[in-house]
């Protein structure tokens, strides 16, 4: 995936994946407002390990973002190191005066908790100006998916305004027969049939509890909760009211006149922040607001919140070695010298199984034994075991991270214990050369930088995830074609442009199937995005590591 941003130039690679690596093609570099809206059911009050729990202040001098993002570096002027960047909404305790203003005329602002913005067009010292007070609060520290998502299921323009009809026929092509069809079948299709990620509770620590359950599942929610909104009948917001009151903030510009600024294609994924109903004169259609203050029409839009899957806890229950079941149809075989017979119960893909740490090769397959005397298939599942020899942080006592491209898994390590393990998707070309083809990189790095969400395009997105595109009759998979992936959640850079990050749009994790960056389900990306240093600040979208300050991320076939 690529990122795609017009101020690169500031935020240069950190927010990008590699050519061969997952394509980086976001738009922002850019850091949310970090309070915590809300935490699931069953979970503290605190907001997850690795935030600072400083609270956005409410009074004193205030540095507030009212652009696309604001880069904090480490110290005044243009020799400062980018360390932090803040995004559209943010809100952050600041200096009295400024420290100099050498390539800054509005000056060099301290903020909370550590580092200096600078105060140009898109920041100000104003919490009450009317960008400020226009977006919503709502990106959400504390849940798998930050945001509320959906996919585009025909082109939409991205308005700037409500629509009245004449305007949206002007903008939408065969406009007549989309309300058609969406009178008769749209909210059926609109209608999750699966649970989220967010549907997963989570603790402070990132940890998924699948025994505390949600009060309402995406499947129960109605077309405003779906799309961001606290309910079905959200008023239209002050900002929209008689027309826009806010500048157009998104980075595709255009006349102030002009009705929408740029379209989404098929298949972009796109990141929600509220929703309302409008009326007769809007064709009583719902819009959904974008994180940057556009409107996407919810008719073409179908939400969708990542998979529900996510590894596990290792402890007094779950010991290594084990394996994640990955083969649909895979069986327990016994084994008797040179002749394999497999027992008729099938096993249930993803549970797991304890294992020895025996194997054996019988008739060119290998197989590994199961602690009950059992034998499975190396080929059918995901096996989670030490690498060999243990690496250096092991003894040190460091927090390390170990993914195997063979096994498609990863494992959270704290000195010789492991944490937690899951299954990732890493490059689509497995042991390939990464400077030719689809493969993740190999090699012992760190975690150079982390971001809340980066926008990608959909080079990451072939195969995986089938969905039924109810109104056009055609099924397509999720990630098909070339599109943005808006909002990707949970990123973190630790070699060049190669990421591990969450990835909403498919769910075969524990298959190759990426341009080279390890891909997560937003619940386990989740959980390591808190575990890994460095910490994210309260009020801040991105973090950069300095020296050795990066978790380390161990790649290995």
């Amino acid at each position: 995936m690529r990122l795609l941003h017009r101020k690169q130039l500031i935020l240069v690679a950190t927010v990008a994946v590699a050519l061969s690596g997952c394509r980086k093609k976001s738009t922002d570099a850019t850091a949310d407002d970090a309070a915590a809206a809300g935490n699931p059911p069953g979970a503290s009050s605190s907001v997850p390990a690795g935030v600072d729990t400083r609270a956005a202040p409410k009074s004193g001098p205030r540095f507030a973002v009212k652009g696309l993002f604001s880069v904090i570096n480490d110290e005044p002027g243009p020799r400062g190191k980018k360390i932090g960047y803040l995004r559209l909404g943010a809100v952050v305790e600041r200096s009295d005066e400024p420290s100099g203003k050498a390539d800054c005329p509005g000056g060099w602002y301290g903020v909370k908790p550590r580092g200096f913005a600078c105060l140009d067009k898109d920041s100000t010292l104003d919490p009450e100006d009317p960008v400020i007070k226009a977006v919503p609060k709502v990106v959400d520290l504390t849940r798998p998916m930050p945001y509320a998502y959906g996919f585009v299921r025909a082109v939409l323009p991205l308005y700037l305004k409500v629509p009245n009809k004449q305007e949206q026929d002007a903008s939408e092509f065969k406009l007549a027969e989309h309300l058609e069809w969406w009178a008769k079948d749209g909210l059926k299709a609109n209608t999750p049939t699966v649970l989220f990620a967010n549907d997963v509770n989570v603790d402070p620590m990132g940890v998924p509890h699948d025994e505390v359950k949600p009060t309402k599942n995406a499947m129960q929610m109605g077309q405003g909760e779906l799309f961001g909104g606290s309910s079905d009948d959200d008023p239209i917001p002050w900002w929209l009211e008689g027309g826009r009151k806010i500048p157009n903030l998104a980075e595709f510009k255009v006349p102030d006149y002009a009705v929408f600024a740029d379209r989404a294609r098929r298949h972009t994924g796109l990141s929600f922040v509220g929703s309302f109903p409008t009326g007769e004169d809007s064709y009583n259609r719902r819009f959904a607001i974008t994180w940057d203050m556009r409107l996407a029409p919810t008719s073409k839009v179908k939400p969708d919140g990542g998979s529900a899957f996510h590894g596990v806890a290792i402890g007094d229950t779950v010991k290594v070695p084990f394996a994640f079941v990955h083969d649909d149809g895979a069986k327990q075989y016994k084994i008797d010298g040179e002749k394999v017979r497999a027992y008729k119960k099938q096993l249930s893909v993803r549970a797991i199984v304890p294992l020895t740490g025996n194997k054996k090769t019988v008739d060119r397959r290998l197989y590994l034994e199961t602690e009950d005397g059992k034998w499975v298939r190396a080929a059918q599942v995901n096996a989670v075991l030490p690498p060999e020899p243990m690496p250096p942080q092991a003894k040190k006592g460091e927090k390390w991270i170990d993914i195997s491209i063979t096994e498609q898994t990863l494992v959270l390590w704290e000195g010789s214990t492991p944490v937690y393990a899951t299954v990732v998707s890493t490059g689509q070309d497995r042991l390939g050369d990464p400077k030719t083809t689809k493969s993740t990189v190999r090699g012992t790095f760190r975690v150079q930088s982390k971001h809340v969400t980066t926008t990608m395009d959909s080079n990451e997105g072939m195969g995986g995830g089938k969905v039924r595109d109810a109104e056009y009759g055609k099924t397509r998979r999720r990630g098909e074609g070339t599109f943005q992936l808006q909002d990707v959640p949970w990123v973190q850079y630790f070699k060049g442009n190669y990421a591990l990050h969450g990835a909403y749009w498919h769910d075969v994790f524990g298959t190759p199937r990426s341009h080279g960056c390890v891909n997560l389900s937003p619940i386990d990306a989740h959980r390591v995005f808190f575990w890994t240093e460095p910490n994210l600040a309260q009020g801040w979208h991105g973090v950069y590591a300095k020296g050795e300050e990066g978790t380390v991320v161990i790649v290995r076939e």
